[in-house]
C-alpha cells in the first residue's frame, strides 16, 4: 500500500486506498461478493494486519474513528 494515497491513525491504523488486482480480490470478495476488479477501494490495516475492505468511507467510519487519522508525514512534523 503506497504511504501518498494513505492515512494513519493510533495504535497502527493505516487506511489506503487501491485498485482491487487478482490477489485483493480474492479478500475483498470475503467482505463483498459483488466486488471486481480493477475498482477503488479502501483497505484498513493495524500494525500490519488486514482490518476491513471497504467500498466507500462510510464503511471505512465503522472501523475508524476518522478525526483520528492524518497524512504520515504529519505526525513527525508535530514530533518536531
Amino acid at each position: 500500500m503506497a504511504h501518498a494515497r494513505s492515512l494513519v491513525g493510533p495504535d497502527g491504523i493505516r487506511v489506503g486506498v487501491i485498485t482491487l488486482d487478482d490477489g485483493d480480490l480474492v479478500l475483498a470478495r470475503a467482505h463483498h461478493e459483488d466486488a471486481r476488479a480493477g475498482q477503488a477501494w479502501f483497505v484498513v490495516t493495524r500494525r500490519g494486519r488486514l482490518v476491513a475492505y471497504c467500498r466507500d468511507i462510510e464503511e471505512v467510519a465503522e472501523h475508524v474513528d476518522l478525526a483520528l487519522l492524518h497524512g504520515p508525514d504529519e505526525a513527525a512534523e508535530d514530533a518536531g
